[in-house]
């Protein structure tokens, strides 16, 4: 469509040199063609009116113009290839001029076309509640429509959109990675130290996508949810039940990888085809609309409201960027490839900093070893023959024998570990939904009216009724409490010690004054024999003998006005005065040349790196004489610049924690190396 407008316009203008590319042509373009270009009408929205009646003309907004301006540019790069073009990139000065007086105008133009002031801010979203009554419309919701006993595949379809949305906001996964899953891509492994409950995630690989196009590995994940409901995986266990038990579609063969590694978890027409953008926007729409739900991006509206709730509920704004695969930095890219558990913790339900909380009510009792094998039992019969190291051990009934070259293939065992743990999930919280929905007809597979079923629901039902909370999370939970107190309790005393400790160093200071000045020859004595019968007279034993006293009697004795003595005829030789002890001629202490970090360096400031002094107590007890070195002084000029950007920002209101939380933001942010922020904030000042 844009190649037809642009060549209508270059005919309509009758350019000599035809369509070809410029920044003048473009510009040309933009402000007759694109700028005040009404939006097309739709026969589903009526034409808004003023109250006056005349009709409200909307106009394109600025991300739809910067998507003229690529096209165009793009249109620009293929003709500089094939040498038609030789005139300069017209992304220039004029369209860069033209788009920030646009942008000027944007809010202006958004009053006057009474656009939804709302959309994109944190109304445009929904709430735990939305999303229950999203999951449970597909769920349920589809009966009421039912008049004619749909096919099993428009059910299928609810329970995929339902899968969909959580992944989208659970995951924080673009509609284009939800599209591209394939089965090979999922696995699970266990993570330790989360609490009593077993976790056993549901772990994703990313190598493909709008932002990584170049195959970098990445990860993300999802923990099992409190409630089932919200449980990603609880629900894509129920989706691949109603594909493989209800549908009837055979389950995968894993004896070869090109038998099973195009196969797409939400699938299209065909499981070797994903699902298309239509179907996946067209299904949205309809549970959107069924819930009264409105939200500006429907495909995207997971990924947005995901990364609010997560900032809302505390997790740390570099978790959020791992889990969104935000970040593009070399640690992240190259040394961080664990899941980021805070992030994963509270889109499960759980405080994201609680350590060793993760606890499901509805987890404790374990189904039958007979019930979970009558479950999916060729997942058994494939790990079996994974795990055989005999190669006369021929695969599962109905695989062909011809190929065993992958009879290694970690792809297909972990993704076998994950069903293994997913139809356990199903078993569990299948007691919870089909309380919730008993009308599904999910329950009416043989499975569950087996009787080990029915007694292991009743199992699940009872324990439910009188939950009780573990030791272990109670202690946990308790724990917090007592270390707000020790914290409190550790400052007091970091005070009281600072406190004697400042206190101890003026009366040092005052000694070393005093020793000064006598050494110097500001204050001279002379000593003169005495009778010993004074000496005798004046024993510790007489009561009016005390040393200060005897002090304060040599000291009036010594001050005859004598000429200044020279200090090297007081002491013998090869004793160190000591001034020449508190100026030490070699460096104390060298500055870190490893820290990276804002938070570091006032580590290294106030209390020091390893069992080495802090600066701060260098340059109270020695001033600059313990960095002699000009290298220690130029790395001492350098770190300071950041020190009293910190104070700078403390005497504004901020505490000190968070002024270097700010200072190392700014940073991470730029990019900087420590220099590059000193010298940063050297020019801001």
């Amino acid at each position: 469509m844009l190649n037809e407008m642009l060549q209508s316009f270059c005919k309509k203008q009758g350019f000599p040199d035809g369509e070809l590319v410029t920044e003048k042509k473009l510009v040309y373009f933009l402000d007759t063609e694109v700028l005040n270009r009404p939006l097309r009408s739709s026969q589903y929205k009526k034409d808004r009116t003023r109250p006056d009646g005349s009709k409200v003309e909307q106009t394109l907004g600025s991300n739809s113009i910067t998507q003229y301006i690529n096209a165009i540019v793009d249109l620009w790069k293929f003709q500089k290839s094939i040498g038609t073009n030789s005139f300069p990139n017209p992304r220039g000065y004029a369209v860069s001029a033209l788009m920030t007086g646009r942008l000027h105008k944007e809010s202006e133009r958004k009053r006057e076309q009474y656009l939804d002031r709302a959309a994109g801010t944190l109304q445009d979203g929904y709430s735990k509640d939305k999303i229950k009554d999203f999951v449970r419309y597909c769920w349920q919701g589809w009966r009421t429509k039912d008049l004619k006993h749909r096919k099993p595949q428009a059910q299928e379809s609810y329970l995929r959109t339902a899968v969909d949305f959580l992944f989208s906001h659970n995951m924080l996964l673009r509609g284009e990675s939800r599209r591209q899953l394939q089965f090979p891509d999922l696995f699970t492994i266990s993570l330790p130290n989360e609490g009593p409950t077993p976790c056993w995630p549901m772990i994703m690989i990313m190598n493909n996508g709008k932002t990584n196009q170049f195959g970098r590995l990445q990860y993300m994940g999802v923990m099992r949810h409190q409630d089932p409901l919200l449980c990603t995986m609880s629900q894509a266990a129920f989706y691949l039940f109603y594909r493989w038990q209800i549908v009837g579609e055979s389950p995968p063969r894993f004896q070869s990888r090109p038998e099973w590694y195009n196969f797409h978890f939400f699938k299209g027409s065909d499981r070797e085809k994903p699902i298309s953008y239509e179907i996946q926007l067209k299904w949205a729409n309809e549970v959107y609309k069924a819930i009264n739900l409105s939200t500006d991006k429907k495909t995207h509206a997971g990924r947005a409201q995901g990364t609010k709730q997560a900032e809302l509920e505390g997790v740390e704004e570099n978790q959020i960027r791992r889990a969104g695969q935000w970040n593009q930095d070399a640690l992240t890219n190259c040394y961080l490839t664990h899941l980021p558990r805070k992030f994963l913790r509270s889109m499960a339900g759980f405080q994201p900093d609680a350590i060793g909380n993760y606890y499901l009510p509805r987890a404790k009792i374990q189904p039958p070893d007979s019930l979970v094998r009558a479950l999916w039992p060729w997942i058994d019969q494939w790990l079996a023959w994974f795990q055989s190291n005999d190669p006369t051990n021929e695969p599962p009934s109905g695989a062909t024998s011809q190929e065993q070259e992958d009879r290694d293939d970690m792809a297909a065992q972990g993704f076998l570990q994950l069903l293994n743990q997913l139809r356990i999930i199903l078993l569990q919280d299948s007691v919870l939904l089909q309380a919730q929905f008993p009308r599904h007809s999910m329950w009416d597979d043989p499975i569950f009216a087996r009787e080990d079923y029915t007694a292991f629901a009743e199992q699940i039902r009872q324990s439910l009724l009188c939950t009780e909370t573990p030791q272990e999370i109670q202690l946990r939970q308790t724990l917090p409490i007592i270390a707000d107190r020790l914290s409190v309790l550790q400052k007091d005393i970091h005070q009281a010690v600072d406190l004697h400790g400042y206190q101890a160093h003026e009366q040092l200071r005052k000694i070393s004054r005093q020793l000064h000045d006598l050494l110097s020859g500001h204050v001279t004595f002379a000593v003169r024999a005495m009778d010993t019968s004074i000496i005798e007279a004046r024993t510790p034993d007489s009561d009016s003998f005390t040393p200060s006293s005897q002090l304060a009697a040599c000291l009036s004795e010594a001050s005859s006005l004598q000429p200044p003595v020279d200090k090297q005829q007081l002491l013998p030789q090869g004793i160190d005065t000591p001034s020449s002890l508190l100026s030490p001629s070699r460096s104390l202490y060298s500055l870190s040349r490893t820290i990276q970090t804002v938070p570091e360096v006032w580590r290294e400031w106030t209390c020091g790196l390893g069992a080495n002094p802090s600066v701060q107590s260098l340059e109270r007890s020695y001033g600059a004489t313990w960095r002699p070195s000009s290298r220690e002084r130029v790395m001492f000029c350098r770190r300071k610049v950041i020190i009293d950007e910190i104070y700078a920002r403390y005497g504004k209101g901020l505490s000190l924690d968070a002024a270097v939380e700010e200072l190392e933001l700014v940073r991470c942010r730029g990019k900087l190396s420590l220099y590059q922020l000193s010298q940063l904030l050297s020019k801001a000042r």
